[in-house]
C-alpha cells in the first residue's frame, strides 16, 4: 500500500471516529469539501499536518499521525497512559525507549561508534533495562495479587 493510500485510509478512519465529515470540518480549519477530498483515493489532495493533528485529537487517537511517523521510520508512543503503577511504569518504558532510540540515531549518524559513544549508549540501555524491570515488577504484582498494585 502506498503512503498516499495509507493516509487516505487513516483520514477515513479519523473522520469516522469523529462522527463524519461535518464534525471533522468543524474540528479543523478546512471545509467539508476539503475533508471529503482528503479521503478520496482518486484525489491527489493530502491532508495537511495541522488538520491531521486536529482530526486525530478529536478522534482521541493518532490515526493519521501514526501513518506519517511510520513512513519516516518512527513509532508513536503515548506520554500518559493512565493512573497507577502499571501505566506509570509503561510511561517510563516508553520515555526511556524513545531516549535510547534518539541516542542510537545520533550516535549512528556517522556510521561509526567510538568508545565514548558505546559507553553513552550502554548507559541509556541500562536505564531502559531498569524501566523495563520496574514495568515487569508492576505487571507481575498485578498478576500475582489479582488486583491493582
Amino acid at each position: 500500500m502506498t503512503l498516499l493510500s495509507r493516509l487516505k485510509t487513516a483520514t477515513q478512519m479519523a473522520v469516522k471516529a469523529i462522527g463524519g465529515v461535518d464534525p471533522a470540518a468543524e474540528a479543523s480549519r478546512v471545509s467539508r469539501a476539503r475533508i471529503s477530498e482528503y479521503q478520496k483515493r482518486h484525489s491527489p489532495s493530502v491532508i495537511p499536518v495541522d488538520v491531521a493533528v486536529a482530526l486525530d485529537e478529536f478522534a482521541q487517537e493518532p490515526l493519521i499521525l501514526t501513518v506519517m511517523a511510520q513512513h519516516l521510520g518512527y513509532v508513536l508512543v503515548p506520554i500518559h497512559v493512565g493512573e497507577g503503577h502499571i501505566p506509570e511504569s509503561m510511561e517510563a518504558v516508553a520515555r526511556r525507549s524513545g531516549d535510547t532510540m534518539a541516542t542510537t540515531m545520533r550516535i549512528m549518524a556517522d556510521g561509526v561508534i567510538d568508545d565514548g559513544e558505546a559507553i553513552e549508549l550502554e548507559a541509556d540501555l541500562c536505564k531502559l533495562q531498569t524501566a523495563v524491570s520496574h514495568g515487569l515488577r508492576a505487571v507481575r504484582a498485578r498478576i500475582k495479587t489479582g488486583g491493582t498494585p
